[in-house]
Formats: structure tokens, C-alpha cells, sequence
């Protein structure tokens, strides 16, 4: 079974692609590829979206957020930049997911 992968959303260095033979999420970020499950992605999702960029500027800590998801046997290491990219590509791709999902309410309703 040949898998296909949709670009869900992409910026300008990462990009995030759905699997539906898999069902599976595949972020390309940094010049690597991570696999996520749905709740996975959330769950990595929600650990950018809590980065506290004013804290990180901060000349008292360190310009760098480590970021260890259970999943895998990756540890990111993410830079100021990082993280800003990181948030925008979680925003478009879920602000993307939400309208397919809304088109697709909207198009069984008018079957039904």
C-alpha cells in the first residue's frame, strides 16, 4: 500500500504533512522528520504554544528551550527563531485542520 503524504501547512523552514494510510503527522523541521499520532501533535502543539518568549529573551536565562516529547528519541534544542517558527507552523496547520473540518460538516450535511 503506497502511503501519501498532504502538506497541510508549511513556512518557510517547516513544514507539516499528513498521512492518511497512516494516520500519522510528519513534521519537517530543522533538517529532521518526526512522526507524530494526533494526540501527539497536540501534545507538542501545546508545549510550543506554552514558551514563554519574554523569558527567553531574557538576558538572565539562557536563549535556548529543550523540549523532550515521550514518543520519540529526540530531544529539541530550539532557539528564539525556532520557537517563532515553530508557533506560526502550529497556527496555520491548525487553523487548516479546523476549516477541513468545518468544509467537511458542511458537505455531509448537504447530503444528508
Amino acid at each position: 500500500m503506497e502511503s501519501t503524504k498532504e502538506l497541510i501547512y508549511e513556512t518557510a523552514n517547516a513544514s507539516l504533512h499528513q498521512c492518511d494510510a497512516t494516520e500519522h503527522y510528519i513534521l519537517h523541521f530543522g533538517g529532521d522528520t518526526v512522526t507524530f499520532r494526533a494526540c501527539e501533535l497536540i501534545t507538542f502543539k501545546r508545549k510550543i504554544q506554552k514558551i514563554d518568549l519574554a523569558t527567553l529573551l531574557s538576558s538572565e536565562t539562557p536563549d535556548v528551550e529543550i523540549i523532550h516529547m515521550p514518543h520519540c528519541d529526540r530531544i529539541f534544542a530550539l532557539s528564539i527563531h525556532n520557537v517563532l517558527e515553530l508557533k506560526d507552523l502550529f497556527g496555520g496547520a491548525f487553523t487548516m485542520l479546523e476549516l477541513n473540518s468545518v468544509i467537511h460538516r458542511q458537505l455531509v450535511r448537504k447530503v444528508f
